[in-house]
């Protein structure tokens, strides 16, 4: 199935944009519900030693925060090129060029050739694919320990923001699309993996889940 997380991406992402994200986190760093997620991380020692994946990473500053504060190394997995450079780049201002690194991949069409991580991040990408639900399980597939995802509250002001999105895209004839998806069919498809639900974060917009192995 066409997904916006796949080529269609490619007409609304370019490495312009990736510019853009690259001087407003050196601007203003992270922010909201991620930066407390990763100081909470940070202050619990749940990042020793750890390998992380962030899925859809764009110019990877989560990925980046997690190995400059304590994790092993780190993978931006994308699948707009358009994102090497400045993530690159974003590396060495943060110090981490020799513990990540850029891998173009889609992990709807072949999830094969990413090595699974103690942390996997999606960081708002489950909400540009309508096979989202499926996304985020290939992704807690590559998890060995924790997941974390954020995307758009199930609530009427969501659903109707995607729709008014929806219809500007179709207006400028871009073939991206937003979606909001059921947070009880994300969970299912996580649990397939062996991953429950162990925290939830609401912002206005936005929700982040974080979900952990359950060890038997």
């Amino acid at each position: 199935m066409p997904s916006c997380c796949a080529g269609e991406s490619l007409d609304i992402f370019s490495e312009k944009g990736a510019r853009r994200a690259l001087r407003r986190y050196l601007r203003n760093g992270l922010g909201g519900n991620d930066a407390k997620t990763i100081a909470a991380w940070a202050e619990e020692g749940g990042l020793s030693d750890a390998t992380v994946v962030e899925v859809g990473g764009g110019i990877g500053q989560i990925q980046g925060e997690l190995v400059r504060r304590g994790a092993a190394g780190g993978r931006v997995v994308e699948v707009v090129g358009g994102y090497a450079g400045p993530a690159a780049e974003l590396a060495d201002a943060m110090g981490i060029a020799d513990r990540t690194e850029f891998v173009l991949a889609d992990l709807l069409e072949d999830a094969s050739g990413i090595a699974p991580a103690d942390i996997v991040v999606l960081r708002r990408v489950v909400c540009c694919s309508p096979d989202g639900p499926a996304l985020l399980g290939i992704a807690a597939g590559k998890a060995r320990r924790t997941l974390l995802a954020s995307y758009p509250r199930d609530r009427l002001v969501s659903r109707a923001a995607s729709r008014l999105e929806n219809a500007f895209f179709r207006v400028l004839r871009r073939r991206v699309r937003s979606f909001v998806h059921p947070p009880a069919e994300l969970d299912r498809e996580v649990a397939r993996h062996g991953l429950h639900r162990t925290r939830t974060s609401r912002g206005a917009v936005w929700e982040t889940a974080q979900f952990e192995l359950v060890r038997s």
